[in-house]
Order: structure tokens, then sequence, then C-alpha cells
């Protein structure tokens, strides 16, 4: 217990700047070994197949996000239960909400995967597949869903590594995938020339891989073990899990819809060297992303610490620092938008000009005002960590029904293809306005907070003498 109290103590003890850094690093490094799952597949693809390659893979993406959201709705809601039922000192009940949460998953799986094999055809030409790309399409996801059940089996188990104190173990996972699915990309599609159809047994070996790795936690180092007694489904447990997860999973699926509107947008106005196009920009997407991403999920322990242990300077000062450097990271990303798009571009497409043409014209346009996404981001995670979950959805749902939507219906009409991309410059803009004012009222209670604490701490020591 003491070695557990002293990792947590040093949370409102050691600088906040050192604390931040500490915690970030690891967390960028997981969430970019994630993220180059994508990443790896559309750039071999891009290199090795070509535009429709590339487009195949594209539409299919919005059927990942649904899986995410799926996994998402379980995990975070069986994470937060198992986490305080072990603090409690419950391990019994941390057990069943393991057990309750892989039996969830294995009923997900069986939804998408059936979900998918009678309904793949409609759902990707929905998505925007074009009849030249369906095929490759198709190939894609009916060999992508034999790998699904272990995607999400280890996503949610994953999660509960977590809790339990392994995050190294847990960040394991991610590395073992990201560097199978490298290795077999290159052997499935540069060696052997399967295409599109080796980048989907390259990404469901890996998964299966990664599986494997969560099993292996479970069978000799987990502090809870799965039993069949816990895999029975309790109502009033699962719908608890649930209910903490549907926040996030509205999240996701509100991305997923968004992914459906940039594809059909795209291919109504550019043809399928459009939806290429918006492949590449969305990979860049979640690449640009990431920096600042990591930096507020760091930033979340300390925020949450320093604010239940009373200590709002603190907490000023992680979020002000958090921000600072969230504002820095996507300043560089801006600078590489706007002046090395070309070399960037490249990547994906070697030397197809028009496609090239067409990816730069869209960083350019739909990156103009990111450095102001760094104050939305930090404000969204720094009203979950200070439990003002509410705050957090209302300003996610007005950013996304409020702005990007609208803004994705609206401006190609007017705009053309130039509108697909102007609508996230707008996104932005106007999230950052929104969360600009959250911010403002927040900081301004820890102020009051603050006055108020070091009041209390004067009284005291007042009488004390």
């Amino acid at each position: 217990m003491t070695n557990i109290d002293n990792k947590t103590e040093r949370l409102g003890r050691e600088p906040v700047g050192k604390l931040l850094l500490y915690f970030s690093l690891p967390a960028i490094a997981g969430l970019f070994a994630n993220a180059l799952y994508n990443i790896v597949d559309r750039i071999f693809i891009g290199q090795n197949v070509g535009e429709i390659g590339l487009a195949a893979v594209t539409v299919a993406f919005p059927l990942f996000e649904v899986s995410i959201a799926l996994c998402v709705l379980i995990c975070v809601g069986a994470a937060s239960i198992a986490s305080r039922s072990l603090g409690a000192g419950k391990k019994k009940r941390a057990e069943l909400v393991l057990g309750n949460a892989l039996a969830l998953s294995l009923i997900f799986v069986l939804f998408v995967c059936l979900g998918m094999l009678f309904l793949l055809n409609p759902a990707l030409k929905f998505f925007g597949a074009s009849e030249a790309v369906l095929g490759s399409a198709r190939d894609y996801m009916l060999i992508v869903l034999l790998g699904m059940p272990f995607f999400m089996i280890s996503f949610v188990l994953n999660s509960l590594i977590r809790v339990e104190g392994s995050p190294r173990w847990a960040m394991g996972t991610l590395i073992i995938g990201t560097i199978a699915n490298i290795f077999l990309d290159w052997l499935f599609i540069c060696a052997f020339g399967w295409g599109v159809k080796g980048a989907a047994w390259g990404t469901s070996i890996a998964e299966f891989l990664s599986c494997l790795w969560v099993a292996l936690y479970y069978a000799k180092y987990s502090v809870l073990k799965i039993s069949y007694k816990n895999l029975k489904i309790r109502m009033p447990l699962v719908a608890n899990i649930l209910a903490i997860g549907i926040t996030p999973c509205i999240t996701s699926i509100s991305f997923a819809v968004l992914l459906v509107i940039l594809n059909q947008t795209a291919l109504k106005l550019g043809g399928d060297l459009a939806v290429s196009s918006v492949g590449i920009f969305l990979t860049l997407d979640t690449l640009f992303f990431l920096p600042a991403l990591g930096i507020s999920e760091a930033a979340q322990p300390i925020i949450g610490y320093n604010y239940g242990a009373g200590f709002y300077h603190r907490v000023r000062r992680a979020i002000m620092l958090a921000l600072i450097s969230c504002l820095c990271a996507f300043s560089l990303s801006w600078v590489a938008t706007q002046f090395f798009g070309w070399q960037i571009v490249r990547i994906f497409c070697n030397d197809h000009k028009a496609l090239i043409d067409m990816t730069v014209r869209a960083l350019r346009i739909g990156y103009f005002f990111l450095p102001a996404a760094a104050i939305f981001v930090v404000t969204s995670y720094t009203l979950q960590s200070l439990g003002r979950a509410r705050e957090a959805l209302i300003i996610q749902l007005v950013r996304q029904l409020g702005i990007c939507y609208p803004a994705m219906l609206i401006m190609p009409h007017i705009f053309g293809l130039d509108g697909i991309w102007m609508a996230f410059p707008a996104t932005d803009l106007g999230g950052s306005i929104l969360a600009f004012f959250a911010m403002y009222r927040e900081l301004g209670k820890l102020k009051e907070e603050n006055v108020v604490a070091l009041k209390v701490a004067s009284d005291r020591s007042s009488g004390c003498r």
C-alpha cells in the first residue's frame, strides 16, 4: 500500500511540468502505436496498389469506427467500476465486472460480424464505395472480419489491464500489434503482391497476436481471474457499465457518421480520387492530433488528483501547461501542413500528381485554424478530470451537431470540393470559441476556490497560534 500511496502522492508534490512530461511520453507512444495500424495500411496500399486501394480502405473505415464505439461502450464503464471495486478491496466484484465485460464483448462481436456479413455490400455503398471500389472494399472487409473478434476482445480487456496498474503491459498489446502489422503488410503487399487483401490479412493476424498477448496476461499475471460463472450476464451491472460508457460511445459514433458524410460528399463531387484524398487527410488528421491528445490524457490524473486534494493553484498550472504544450504541438503540425504538404502526401501515393495536388490543397485549407483546436481538446479533458462529464458532453455535441455537421452539409453546396475541407477550420474555430468560455469559467472557479482554501488555511494557522 505504501508503494501505491507514494505513486499517487507524487501527483500533488512533484513539479507539474515534470509530471506532465513523465505522463505524456507513454500516453503519446501508446496512441501513436494504435494509430499506426491505419497509417501503415494506407502507406503500403497507396504506394503499391494506388488510388482504388486507398479508396477501398477509406470506405471500410466507418465500420471500424462502429466497432470501436461498441468497445468503448463496454470498456469505459467496466474500467471505471472495476477500478473503484479494487480500490474498495472488492476483488470478486472486479472479477465479475471483468467476466461481464468479456461476455458483452462476445455478444457485440457476434452482432458486428453477422451484421457486416449480411449487409456488407449496401453498407459499403452507403459509406461511399463506387462500383469500381466496391469489389476491393468487400475483399478487404471479409478478411478483416476474421480478425474482428480478436480486435474487440483485446480492446476491451486491455483497458482492464490498465485498471490493475499494468500500463506497460497494456502498451505492449498495441506495440506488438503495430510491429506485426508493419512487417506483415510489407510481406503480403510488397513481397507477395496480395494488394488490398494483403493489408487485410496483415491487420487480422496482428490483431490475433495482440489478443494472444492479452490472454497471456490474464493466464499468468493478472490479479483478476476470468471464470465461467462470471461470464453470466448480470443485468444491473451491465446497465451500469453501459450507462457510464454511453458518452464516449456517442462521440465515436458521431465520428463514424462524419466519415460517412465525408465519403459520400467526396464521391459525389470528386469521384474515387476525392475519396482517396479523404483517406489520406483523415490518416494525417489522426497523426496531427496525437501529441495533443497524449498531453491532455497525461494532464487528467494530475488535474484530478490536485483538484481532489484542494491544490487549486496546481490544477490551474497543469491546465495552462497542457494548453501551452498542445498549442505548440498543433502549431508545428500547422507548419507541416502549410509548407511541407507535398512531401508528406507523397509518402502515401508516390507520384500520383492529381491525388497529391488535391490532398495538399485539402491540408492547407482544412488545417488553417488547427492551433485553435488546442483550446477545445484541453477544455474537454479538463472538464472530464474535474467531474464535469455533462458539460464535456454538451460542448462535444454542440461542436459536432451544431458546427461540424451543418458545415459539412452546407459548405460543399457553396464551394464545391473545397467546401469539404473548409468545414474543418470552421469546426476548429467554432469549437475553440465555445471551449474558451467554458475554460474561462472553470479557471475563474478555481481561482475563487483557491482564495477560499488559502483563507481557511490562514484562519487555521492563526487559530493554532
